[in-house]
């Protein structure tokens, strides 16, 4: 008897790995599976399994939770954990709870299959890579009672981080809440992962999750823990930029606007538009400081933000201040190397708002800052049909360009605007006794009103220099200079009546947009001690006293800014009373604090604003690289784009950061002239070797596309010698083109073994998950194209297991890619539209041509089941995604019309394509449409002679080219069109000669879509193979799947099928219904699918059915599918089950 499993994960395609794994052993017999923890439970019940192969991280219920319990009823039932996680504590937890071992996901495929020998058995099998002290650690562990957690011996601080961890913060949002910098919480994360016991980021979570750190229950401190200065990388958020200003205690609450604003709730849009010093954001602060009952994100723009990204992101970020991970679609889209049009990107920032469950207050303060018409975009596109939940306010000095009219015409906005905002002679009249506690007569107050027109600020600067003047009234009556004249007086009679070193410091500290302790002692040199304000913490409290219009940016009391109006009037009295030269050495002083402290994009404008471009360009070339190996290559974008072209084109390093944003953005054709002036200017220079290794990778890469594998092998080479481990980026893109290089060589088995070593050294600091992945997306390329998809599957487990611990959409979407085209090839139609559809919601975080790729299987995939709809939707979004990427990828959309044609028969769009110029040849690597093999398809089922003859003498090229560059996956595409080619052409002896050819390349890797897809003329062809006894049970397998395709369209190779959309129907209707399930009708089943359901009944393998029935084994799966199907079940119990309950077995 066989040794009956159940396989335990929530990823799909890793389950359908290991049971392709499992079911090559005769004495294994996978009989079911369940996503997660609590679906094992009542699997397990149900199948009563002899081993279950177990996940720990699920949803719902966990691994260690399901193993008790399924231990706890089923105790004859072996488990064995499968994970990802090779930390103490998890194994632990899983022996505890029951488990008959502890195998990582790491471990080589036979350790498993013994494992699960050896537990059967009786036995406990701990993976290879637990051993040593680690193994005596665990008896010893097991040895005691739990001790509990280690809560005791972190400090506050890591308690607060393990609490942020625990809740599922980025490293972005746990750097805004502690107020420190990204590589600050990335290093103390480090730090906490060596104390608790555990071996990566993912280990840690589910160690913080595990003992209750996260919802509260740790009794920590938030603002335990906080950075000198709060400063974070460019590449991070802001923190202080979602700070809701306070209202201050002289602040007069309006009741008028308020009302007005608690009538506006319901509305889509606020508009607060007035000039500065109205107390726009005053108010907002006021409204929302009043009803805490609402959700609310405050986000404070600048000009820096005027980018659609950065919008996007800081956005985004204010929205998951709320509602963690509310927007992580869109956060999906903002990790792209190119965004999607505005459109688009607002769609699904809307659905992700849509669903939040509560309503939530958004309010974009000084939005009259972005100059983006893109962001603009953005916003109208939202508020077409506003998310339900959203209220969104815009604090403005001016009506942003929105369809305001359209928006009053629906009843959708509310406005507040200068007249509003003035203040009355009421308020004047409270606001100066509460700032001076003096009663003014009604004619000051009148006179008042009359020269500062409800003007908020001038009232908080009169109220300021009030206190001092012995005469209040003739004070004010002597006002009478106009508005603006008295803007100047009021503010130049604010400044002058501060002591002399705190308006020096005044002045000095206005020149920039934020400020903290640390940067004020760095702009005024407030570090001698020799006087009592000579810290820069003393000066901020002295002119937060004195209500001189500074406003915190965070809750810790360290980030401060001005007012804008009074920073405004500063800034004027100091560039009119201080020198050019100082002015500049105070700003170049300001740059070089913000650079020491990563704060990189305010240390280039500080060096930009007083012309010192050379400078600029240092800031970028000292910090581009870090930025680059963090996969921020956008930021590195935005800071070239901010340097004057004659910086750039003098710097090599600057140039090839270029060449590097040309690449990304596959913009190939510029990068050429840019190697050539990179070469002219490190002629004669003593430039590093690392510049030299990063223009030999460009050199490979466009030799290796030209068809130059030795050459580009030698440049890559140089380039690997060159390039240091830590140089993540270009290191990953050269160890990429190493291997397709290595394989177009024919040098596969080598660069196999040396990445292998590479990956083998997994406990090295130089394996980042980012290099990780490329190395396993380059083993599965290379396999790919040498048409051993097996091998691919096992690589592309391992790169999904790294990808979802560290939360990396990039090799996700590879993956998704990937295995849907795999089994597109292999003919599992259904698990290849599953996949891909992933892989095309994930197509703005996917290599561009994956993408356009992913959509163009899924379209014939969808056309191959006859879901034709389906197929035109997908070509529709196709050709949409296709024109924002631009002409280079047009061809292929036209070539996924042409496919489409020929398998529906449409003649008419042949000869259009036909007359067009045929696409060039290039290097087809592993993709499912090559554009030069279509043509050849439009070629064949034309049909005419010359038109034969052409696609004859066009395939013998490819088919040349392709096996000199070891490419059997396209060799087999090229074969079969070949025999077809040769077979119309009355050489039929040679179309058998490149069939066998196919044949024998496609059986290890079982790819039948190839021969499917070509229809009637390659499955005549077959029949005279078959004949000769040429690979038995592929041919089986492959007339299995002409089989299944005979109830979808035929596809005509051999001539063009004019039909109508209504001839486009199965062209044999199924057998009769004979029963029903729950009112589902059950399709008859044949005598051999009965024959074969009654072997299963008698829980024989696949191979004792083929020998029992004198058939394949692949034709035994046919068959077992197709029960599947009719029977409506997903496994061999539930099958033999409802067998029994419709009386099909015999003897039942």
């Amino acid at each position: 008897m066989s040794i009956s499993i159940l396989l335990v994960d929530d990823h799909a395609m890793f389950r359908k790995g290991l049971r392709m794994l499992l079911n090559e052993e005769e004495d294994i017999d996978v009989i079911g599976e369940a996503e997660d923890g609590e679906e094992a439970i009542k699997v397990a019940i149900e199948l009563s399994p002899d081993v279950i192969v177990m996940d720990i991280t699920m949803p719902n219920v966990d691994g260690i939770e399901a193993t008790q319990r399924i231990v706890s009823k089923l105790p004859h039932v072996k488990v064995i954990p499968l994970s990802i996680h090779s930390g103490k504590r998890f194994v632990e937890n899983m022996l505890r709870a029951g488990a008959a071992g502890y195998l990582l996901k790491e471990s080589a495929p036979e350790e498993l299959v013994n494992a699960i020998r050896s537990v059967h058995q009786g036995d406990i099998c701990l993976s290879s890579a637990i051993s040593g002290v680690v193994v005596s650690e665990y008896v010893r562990l097991l040895s005691q009672p739990n001790s509990g957690d280690d809560r005791g011996e972190l400090s506050e601080d890591e308690g607060l981080l393990l609490r942020l961890i625990a809740e599922g913060h980025s490293v972005k949002e746990i750097a805004a809440t502690l107020g420190s910098s990204a590589r600050s919480v990335q290093s103390r994360r480090k730090l906490l992962i060596s104390k608790v016991g555990v071996s990566n980021v993912a280990e840690l979570t589910e160690y913080a999750r595990a003992n209750q750190w996260a919802e509260g229950k740790a009794q920590v401190n938030v603002g335990a823990s906080q950075n000198a200065n709060g400063a974070v990388p460019t590449a991070s958020i802001l923190g202080t930029k979602f700070h809701q200003p306070n209202v201050s205690r002289d602040f007069v609450s309006r009741r008028r606007l308020l009302d007005k604003l608690d009538q506006s709730c319901e509305l889509p849009l606020t508009l607060i538009s007035a000039p500065a010093g109205y107390g726009k954001s005053s108010l907002m602060a006021d409204w929302l400081a009043s009803h805490h009952e609402r959700c609310a994100a405050w986000l404070s723009l600048s000009e820096s933000d005027s980018d659609l990204r950065t919008f996007v992101r800081y956005l985004v970020a204010a929205v998951e201040g709320q509602f963690p991970n509310a927007c992580h679609e869109t956060n999906t889209i903002l990790q792209a190397s190119q965004l999607p049009p505005c459109c688009e990107m607002a769609d699904t920032l809307n659905n992700d708002l849509d669903v939040i469950e509560e309503p939530l207050v958004l309010v974009l303060d000084d939005y009259h800052l972005v100059s983006d018409p893109d962001v603009h975009e953005l916003l109208e596109n939202l508020l077409l049909h506003p998310p339900r939940p959203l209220h969104l306010v815009l604090i403005t000095r001016h009506d942003p360009p929105l369809s305001l009219a359209a928006l009053r015409a629906n009843g959708w906005l509310t406005e507040i605007r200068q007249e509003d905002l003035r203040f009355s002679r009421l308020e004047v009249q409270s606001v100066l006794e509460k700032m001076t506690g003096a009663t003014l007569s009604d004619i000051a107050l009148t006179h008042l009103e009359s020269e500062l027109e409800g003007w908020i600020v001038g009232v908080y600067l009169v109220g300021l220099l009030l206190r001092n003047q012995p005469d209040p009234e003739e004070f004010i009556a002597g006002l009478k200079r106009g508005s603006q004249q008295i803007q100047d007086y009021l503010s130049e009679e604010v400044i002058s009546s501060q002591p002399s070193t705190v308006r020096d410091r005044l002045l000095k500290v206005s020149m920039v947009e934020r400020f903290c302790a640390p940067l004020v002692e760095a702009l005024c040199d407030l570090d001698d001690g020799t006087d009592a304000q000579s810290t820069g913490k003393d000066f901020i409290e002295e002119i937060r006293r004195a209500n001189l219009f500074v406003i915190p940016l965070d809750l810790h009391g360290e980030w401060f800014r001005f007012h804008h109006l009074f920073q405004y009037l500063l800034q004027g009295q100091f560039e009119r009373s201080t020198s050019r030269a100082d002015i500049a050495a105070l700003h170049l002083r300001a740059s070089k604090w913000f650079e020491a402290e990563e704060l990189i994009d305010d240390a280039i404008e500080h060096s930009l604003v007083i012309g010192d471009t050379k400078r600029a360009a240092e800031i970028v070339e000292r910090h581009a690289r870090t930025m680059m190996n963090e996969d921020n290559w956008y930021v590195v974008e935005k800071w070239l784009a901010r340097l004057p072209d004659a910086q750039v084109m003098k710097r090599p390093e600057l140039l090839l950061a270029r060449a590097w944003r040309h690449y990304y953005r596959l913009n190939f054709a510029a990068i050429p002239p840019i190697l050539k002036r990179v070469d002219a200017l490190m002629e004669n220079s003593l430039e590093s070797r690392k510049l030299s290794a990063e223009v030999a990778f460009f050199r490979a890469f466009f030799e290796f596309f030209q068809g130059e594998g030795e050459k580009s092998l030698k440049h890559i080479h140089y380039a690997l010698k060159h390039t240091p481990l830590t140089d993540h980026e270009v290191r990953a893109e050269s160890e990429t083109f190493l291997g397709l290089a290595g394989q177009m060589q024919g040098e596969r088995a080598r660069v196999t073994e040396t990445i292998t070593e590479w990956l083998a050294d997994s406990s090295s600091l130089n394996l980042s998950p980012i290099r990780e992945t490329h190395l396993l997306a380059t083993l599965s390329f290379m396999s790919f194209i040498a048409s051993d998809p097996m091998g691919s599957a096992g690589y592309l487990m391992r790169m999904r297991v790294v990808g979802t611990a560290n939360e990396l959409e990039y090799p996700l979407a590879w993956c998704d890619y990937l295995e849907g085209i795999f089994h597109l090839r292999r003919g599992e139609v259904d698990l290849a539209i599953g996949l891909l559809e992933e892989a095309t919601k994930r197509k703005y975080s996917q290599h561009a041509r994956a993408a356009v790729d992913a959509l163009v299987a899924l379209a014939i995939a969808y056309q191959r089941q006859g879901q034709t709809k389906k197929s035109d939707a997908t070509c529709q979004a196709l050709n949409e995604f296709v024109s924002n990427l631009g002409p280079l990828f047009q061809p292929l959309a036209d070539a996924c019309a042409i496919r489409l044609a020929i398998m529906r028969g449409q003649s008419n769009v042949l000869q259009r394509w036909l007359s067009l110029s045929s696409p060039p040849i290039e290097v087809m690597l592993f993709w499912f449409e090559i554009p030069c093999i279509t043509y050849c398809r439009a070629l064949v089922a034309e049909g005419s002679s010359a038109s034969l003859h052409t696609a004859q003498e066009r395939l013998s090229e490819y088919a040349a080219a392709n096996e000199t560059q070891h490419n059997a996956c396209q060799l087999i595409e090229v074969l079969c069109l070949q025999a077809v080619t040769e077979e119309k052409l009355g050489n039929t002896k040679r179309a058998i000669q490149y069939l066998q050819q196919a044949v024998t390349l496609a059986q290890p890797g079982g790819f039948v879509f190839p021969f499917v897809e070509l229809g009637a003329p390659i499955a005549d062809l077959l029949r005279g193979l078959q004949m000769k006894e040429v690979a038995v049970e592929f041919i089986d397998r492959l007339h299995a799947a002409f089989s299944d395709s005979e109830t979808e369209v035929e596809p005509k190779v051999s001539g063009i099928e004019r039909t109508s959309p209504a001839d486009q129907s199965p062209s044999r209707s199924l057998p009769k219904p004979t029963h029903q399930i729950d009112g589902v009708a059950i399709d008859a089943l044949t005598l051999r699918e009965l024959e074969t359901l009654e072997l299963l009944a008698q829980r024989l393998y696949d191979k004792e059915i083929a020998k029992a029935m004198s058939i394949s084994v692949w034709t035994v799966k046919s068959h077992v599918k197709h029960i599947y199907e009719k029977l409506h079940v997903n496994n061999r119990r539930q099958a033999i089950l409802q067998a029994e309950e419709l009386g099909l077995l015999q003897g039942k």
